[in-house]
């Protein structure tokens, strides 16, 4: 056997093993999830109603508990903005044009000054 099989077995064999693992964590999170569900997802399930029977609409007459959810909702739009524009920034450099390397490269490349490797 020759050097070239033994270094495709290899690799095959290190894909499949690392495959393999990827899989069983999959499924070890699919088990975990189906054990210990979201809080909010249990709620949910717990809050259904028998048919026929409906909420009760309650009003807030109280000024400052709406003014304190407004406060709340401006508070997330801020950080949510905050978040925003730390992450636009990602894609500029790809549109902005080649660097001076790329121009000086190119233009030894013309003249035939470029080493080769």
């Amino acid at each position: 056997m020759n050097d070239l099989m033994s270094g495709l077995q290899v690799s095959v064999l290190g894909l499949l093993i690392t495959f393999l693992a990827l899989g069983v964590f999959i499924l070890i999170m699919i088990v975990l999830q189906r054990l210990f569900p979201n809080k909010a997802e249990a709620a949910e399930a717990v809050e259904i109603l028998p048919q026929g029977e409906l909420l009760e609409v309650v009003e807030i007459e109280d000024e400052s508990l709406t003014a304190e959810g407004e406060v709340v909702a401006a508070i997330a739009a801020a950080i949510a903005v905050a978040r925003g524009r730390s992450r636009s920034s990602l894609g500029n450099s790809l549109q902005e044009s080649k660097g001076s390397w790329w121009s000086v490269r190119k233009m030894e490349a013309r003249l035939g000054k470029v080493e080769k490797r």
